[in-house]
């Protein structure tokens, strides 16, 4: 099991674990429903930080890929110009 999968699975079973209690807990409807989107916007901004982190480490891979490609290709270039001339 990959660790991002876990991860994941964690946050959920946590995020699922808090909404129960606090709809099992003893408070007025309005008080459970106000609690009820205060966590979950908590969790939204959690994921959302992890997920641009994630996007952000993945940008900077596909860029130094990127000029990694590059590289070899104006190398291939220089070696096959050797060839023809």
């Amino acid at each position: 099991m990959s660790s991002t999968k876990f991860l994941l699975g964690a946050l959920l079973g946590a995020a699922v674990g808090v909404q129960v209690g606090i709809l099992i807990a003893p408070d007025k409807g309005e008080n459970t429903r106000k609690k009820l989107g205060k966590k979950g916007n908590e969790y939204l901004d959690e994921v959302n930080g992890k997920v641009n982190t994630f996007l952000d480490g993945l940008n900077k891979k596909v860029s130094e890929a990127s000029s990694e490609v590059d590289k070899l290709t104006k190398k291939a270039k220089a070696e096959a110009e050797k060839f023809t001339k």
